[in-house]
């Protein structure tokens, strides 16, 4: 391939992917409510590094795809032991969320009372860990594999993506930075939010992030039996 051609095939299917996976990561999902909990306790750079975990799994999926390897994931992601132990840890964390985070939550609340000033930080998680369960929320719905299988051949059915050996690392470098980049724009919303009358839900995000990731948890486990 000429490298004019490279170059632009390169600069579409980034864009593209750029494009995509702005709107691919708007729905709601366990990796939103984990990033809007951690966002609303000050705690920008563990919300920052979920997202990032997260967007990762999905530019991996997409080189699969992309570059023709998708059996590869698609015996991993239907392997039960996968599809049972994803949800099982979702779960795990939302109760994690619920028991522990909210009483951390109480004591500090009891700490700061009748101190002005804003609440301090939290101390914040290593590195690695809050990046590996961004992955592993990301991963934990068992349908994002089949998701970006599809959105995937729609485009390429349409002429908008081409599959190949570069433009296919392009795309999937898009969708990584389009997802992440929703996701620093919800932590700036919520930052905005988080004082503001209207986001008082803000302050008890904790608890509804603890039922909401246990509730996903339960629906991808019922999913998981209901498919055997």
């Amino acid at each position: 391939m000429p490298f004019e051609s490279s170059i632009t095939s390169f600069a579409v299917a980034f864009f593209a992917g750029l494009f995509f996976g702005f709107l691919g990561a708007i729905p709601p999902g366990p990796l939103n409510v984990s990033v809007i909990r951690k966002a609303s306790t000050h705690d920008r750079t563990s919300a920052l590094r979920l997202a990032f975990g997260g967007a990762l799994i999905d530019a991996i999926i997409c080189l699969f795809v992309g570059l023709g390897l998708g059996w590869i994931l698609e015996k991993i992601v239907t392997n039960n032991v996968v599809r049972l132990g994803l949800p099982l840890l979702l779960t795990a964390y939302g109760v994690k969320i619920l028991v522990h985070d909210r009483k951390r939550i109480r004591v500090e609340a009891a700490a700061q009372n009748g101190v002005d000033g804003p609440p301090t930080p939290r101390p914040k998680g290593r590195a690695g860990v809050s990046l590996l369960m961004g992955a592993l929320q990301g991963a934990a719905n068992p349908t994002v594999f089949v998701n970006w299988t599809l959105f995937i051949s729609f485009l390429v059915s349409h002429d908008i993506f081409k599959p190949g050996p570069v433009s296919a690392p392009a795309f999937a470098l898009g969708i990584g930075i389009g997802v992440f980049l929703w996701f620093v724009l919800l932590v700036e919303l919520v930052d905005i939010l988080r004082d503001h009358p209207a986001g008082d839900w803000l302050r008890s995000s904790t608890t509804l992030a603890g039922f909401v990731l246990i509730g996903f948890g339960a629906f991808f486990i019922w999913k998981t039996f209901a498919d055997f």
